[in-house]
């Protein structure tokens, strides 16, 4: 018999994944064993420098290898925050090693333990510090090139990726196919599938890693490119409904929002009108720059829907941003007597239970909410439009499942992440693309600086002033961080003690309920409190019109799309605004980009540039994260080029049709 199709094989049959892991896994795209076989790491971490424990205590901000011995260990937990603390000692010398929120962790280190860590040493308050390493294993392979990296989620994290990749490798790899010709592949300089997928998650050296990570991209950018042709060739009909928008409606629509929709919007929704009317279900990717409104077009996509007695789902990858459309939205849609209503993952049983039978007898018309609007128990009555805002964060078999809740659902793409010009024909030549550049009348250009060191009092001073004048301030730092380490947590506690503590200082982040998250939130969008500390999970969706300064801490860790994104949260309300950036001298070129261009079409440009089409919203295709991708611009001509000449290869790469929008992410 022979041995079965990975494609086929769910991650239940590898070591380690139960029922419960694997749901976990499929919130990441991620329901079989090829799956796995094709994620792309997000990096490969190459052995770090092993150095002395006397030696690791100089070198802040640099990766390390370290071993000694463990001493007085120690956990405490605050809430659902845990601290373990210990010391690691090795020839009278000592280093503090730190795991924040990782409870686990206080199982796998005793008082006495030799061990081996490797990780990066962090300035803590209480001297140099090893926070969050990774534990060597005894039989870790020291001839490899490198440990893959992959990106986690809730409940997923990067090691355990890292196991079952490796096992899925070693079980499977050698059953993969190889579809393309052999002449073409060394052509390219590229290795047979399964050999690719072997050096990509256990690397013999850097260069196989490099040659195997391009196949695998090129495997994962085949079925988008087949897709495209299909298109561009007229292989694709439908029966969806039509959702005729005439001029008198269209007029009614217009006149809901409380102000004049612009020349951009103004096309656009002839654009939209032209999409619905047609019996072929709409693919329209929507990408506008940040704060052009792009929500306000969705909503007019929504309205026309339920006018025409079908519904409408308006997806967000976040609570925090499902939560803002909805509060901004509904009372638009209840003066266009639209019924609209909120589905989250926090949403407590009676309530969700309630819910799913208004909407499965259609009294819901349209329906917002997260992951959860694709669950197996959230029936429509007639869906017939989804609204897919930062689409991109979502993987195939979420967008896939969603589509299918309807008869060839109409579906309209939103993104505030442009995408090159260059990028955005190759990638998505089978979606109508709508580009929204015009701002709303009353918006002034945000002034940004890249900070100095010596620019604190300076910058104390402005904060001062616009809280004084009744204006609010986000203080942004990528990591959350913790009392030792630099982060959202520190940066919170510091302000309050400081002369804007005053006014009130409030936190946010990921790892807060969504009802505290809301509450904190409400306080600083109603004047309660004036500055709001944040992650970048306040990137998109929060609209405070007051809101004039913006302080980016670690800016160097952020790309250029994600800093404009975040810069459009302050000036809203049409007064002066700022954006001041801290970060480190090496991304001094790049931060003082910024402050010359204001043009998030030609930041994105820049970004792929410099940093390749993973900073663009990280690509997923058939479960694969391509985080990874890189600036491999030449593997989408490649891919194209090898469908075109090839029919019998477009058809074993096309995608089922359920799933045709579902392999696209900016």
């Amino acid at each position: 018999m022979s041995a079965p199709d990975p494609a086929a094989e769910p991650l239940t049959v590898l070591t380690g994944v139960g029922p419960v892991r694997a749901e976990r896994l499929a919130r990441l795209g991620l329901e079989s064993v090829r799956d796995l076989l094709l994620l792309l790491p997000r990096s490969l971490e190459v052995p770090a420098d092993e150095v002395s424990v006397g030696e690791a205590r100089g070198r802040v901000d640099a990766p390390v290898t370290v071993s000694g011995v463990v001493t007085r260990p120690r956990f405490s937990r605050f809430g659902r925050r845990s601290t373990l603390r210990f010391s690691l000692e090795a020839d009278g010398a000592a280093l503090d090693v730190l795991y924040f929120n990782q409870p686990w962790q206080r199982e796998r280190f005793a008082a006495g333990d030799e061990v081996v860590l490797s990780g990066q040493i962090s300035a803590g308050r209480r001297g140099p510090a090893l926070v969050s390493p990774r534990l060597v294993a005894p039989d870790e392979e020291s001839e490899l090139a490198g440990r893959p990296v992959y990106p986690g989620g809730e409940g997923v994290g990067p090691d355990l990726l890292t196991r079952l990749c490796r096992q899925a490798s070693e079980r499977s790899a050698d059953r993969l196919e190889e579809t393309l010709p052999a002449e073409a592949l060394a052509r390219l300089g590229l290795p047979a599938l399964p050999e690719a997928v072997r050096a990509l998650h256990a690397p013999p050296t850097l260069a196989a890693y490099e040659a195997g990570r391009r196949r695998v991209v090129l495997e994962a950018l085949l079925p988008i490119q087949a897709r495209v042709l299909e298109r561009a060739t007229g292989g694709v009909g439908g029966e969806a409904a039509r959702i005729a928008v005439d001029d008198a409606l269209h007029a009614e629509l217009r006149a809901r929002f409380p102000f004049t929709l612009t020349v951009g919007q103004e096309r656009i929704t002839a654009e939209l009108r032209g999409d619905l009317a047609r019996s072929t279900p709409m693919r329209r990717l929507l990408q506008g720059e940040v704060a052009s409104g792009k929500t306000a077009l969705g909503a007019y996509a929504c309205m026309a829907a339920a006018a025409a007695g079908a519904q409408a789902a308006f997806l967000a990858p976040t609570e925090l941003l499902a939560e803002q459309h909805f509060a901004g939205l509904r009372a638009l849609l209840a003066r266009a007597g639209v019924r609209s209503d909120l589905l989250c993952g926090s949403l407590p049983a009676h309530g969700r239970r309630d819910l799913l039978g208004r909407l499965a007898t259609g009294a819901v018309d349209v329906l917002f909410g997260t992951h959860a609007l694709f669950s197996a128990d959230v029936r429509y009555a007639r869906l017939a439009l989804a609204v897919i805002d930062e689409q991109h964060r979502f993987g195939v078999a979420q967008r896939a499942r969603l589509m299918d809740k309807g008869r060839d659902v109409h579906v309209l793409l939103m993104t505030a992440t442009p995408i090159p010009r260059t990028l955005a024909l190759t990638l998505y030549g089978d979606l109508a693309i709508s580009t929204l550049r015009e701002l709303p009348g009353g918006r002034a250009r945000v002034r940004t600086r890249r900070l100095q060191p010596d620019d604190r009092r300076r910058v104390e001073r402005l904060l001062l002033e616009r809280l004084e004048a009744g204006e609010r301030v986000f203080w942004v730092t990528p990591r959350i961080g913790d009392g030792d380490t630099p982060g959202a947590e520190r940066a919170f506690e510091r302000l309050k003690r400081s002369s804007v503590g005053r006014f009130g200082v409030e936190l946010v982040h990921g790892r807060l309920s969504a009802g505290e998250r809301a509450e904190r939130l409400e306080r600083f969008r109603g004047g309660v409190s004036g500055v709001l500390v944040a992650t970048t999970v306040i990137e998109v969706g929060v609209d405070v019109p007051e809101a004039s300064v913006m302080v980016v801490e670690e800016a160097d860790r952020l790309g250029l799309a994600q800093l404009h994104q975040l810069r459009g949260r302050v000036g809203r309300g049409g007064g002066r605004a700022w954006c001041l950036l801290r970060g480190a001298d090496a991304a001094r070129e790049r931060l003082e980009l910024l402050e010359s261009c204001h043009d998030g079409f030609a930041l994105a440009e820049e970004d792929l540039r410099r940093r390749g089409m993973g900073e663009l919203g990280g690509l997923r295709q058939s479960g694969a994260l391509m985080e990874g991708l890189g600036a491999d611009l030449d593997l989408l001509t490649a891919a194209r080029d090898l469908l075109a000449g090839d029919p019998a290869l477009r058809a074993a790469h096309a995608c089922p049709r359920s799933e045709a929008l579902a392999t696209h992410a900016p």
